[in-house]
């Protein structure tokens, strides 16, 4: 029967995150909104939705290994496994603009989340900073969007969107339907395929550090892999890098920030001993691997899929009780 919850949810997170994206894509074309801000925010919104609500359910639920190890679980896989595969399929161009920003902030926030667990939990206070540097980096981007809409430097990236007529000849509450409907099959399928991956985690004797980290994360990245594979073979470069980037630091400022809120969590000296220094080290390596010709191609892409196996074999090898 676990393995019957885990598939639906799985299932259902695919079809879910995708109907989302979908929503939050067309609504952002149609307002003409550059592509790699619709990767770092609408996007990457949508594909966190699952990590949101898992993790939430975990902190209320007593499980913070769960919560946390699904949020570090999940940046590991969204950089190591997903910016992998996605470049192995199909290589992408990198802005400098996006290494001196964006990835700076993702691994500023990466930081301060190890900063913040070093005293064994993330606070109500920490999840207020988390949320109030999350509305600041939004309004800021968007900002930095205007300024060069303004001054014309983005007619290129206009002009990608504006030319999206599938998109444009939509109705905005088409849209908003799809929200609408992946949300809630995030939520069901997020639901469902916690309740299994738990059970299954119970019956094998393996702790929920392991479970998270491993099954729990993998499966709430779906949609980050589907977004970012889609957006790769479709040549929408800045969405699939911005997906990447933009999920990784929901995860820790949304979602971290939004669950510490309603429950403390708590965190493990196991995670703290090993699991958040590949977070930080899968993240930082997104720069060597960019700067050479600043491209991300296939042998980027090896080393990162070869960095991911080597935490799960590392992980799974050893002790899981």
């Amino acid at each position: 029967m676990e393995f019957i919850l885990i598939i639906s949810g799985l299932v259902i997170l695919v079809f879910g995150g995708d109907y989302l994206v979908k929503g939050a894509s067309g609504i952002a074309f149609r307002l003409q909104v550059p592509p790699m801000l619709v990767g770092m925010t609408v996007v990457a919104l949508g594909t966190s939705s699952p990590e949101m609500v898992v993790t939430v359910q975990a902190a209320l639920a007593g499980k913070p290994d769960i919560a946390i190890g699904n949020v570090i679980g999940s940046n590991i896989a969204n950089v190591a496994l997903i910016l992998g595969i996605t470049v192995i399929i199909f290589p992408i161009a990198i802005k400098r603009d996006s290494l001196r920003y964006d990835w700076v902030v993702m691994i500023l926030a990466s930081v301060l989340f190890y900063a913040f667990a070093l005293n064994g939990v993330i606070s109500r206070l920490d999840g207020i900073i988390f949320l109030t540097l999350l509305v600041s980096f939004i309004s800021y981007s968007f900002y930095r969007v205007r300024k060069k809409r303004l001054k014309a430097e983005a007619n290129s990236i206009t002009s990608e969107t504006s030319n999206d007529e599938k998109s444009k000849s939509k109705s905005y509450w088409v849209f908003i339907l799809y929200i609408i409907l992946g949300t809630a099959g995030l939520i069901f399928g997020a639901k469902w395929f916690l309740e299994g991956a738990e059970t299954v985690a119970r019956d094998f004797g393996i702790s929920d550090r392991v479970i998270a980290i491993s099954l729990v994360a993998f499966g709430t990245s779906v949609p980050e892999l589907a977004a970012s594979v889609i957006a790769a073979f479709k040549k929408e470069q800045d969405i699939s890098l911005g997906n990447i980037i933009g999920s990784n630091l929901f995860n820790i400022l949304a979602i971290l920030g939004v669950t510490s809120l309603i429950q403390p969590i708590q965190v493990a000296q196991e995670i703290m001993d090993n699991d958040i220094f590949w977070m930080l080290g899968t993240s930082f390596l997104i720069l060597p691997l960019s700067i050479v010709g600043f491209k991300m191609g296939r042998w980027q892409g090896f080393v990162l899929l070869a960095s991911y196996i080597t935490f799960m074999y590392l992980l799974l090898s050893g002790p899981i009780l």
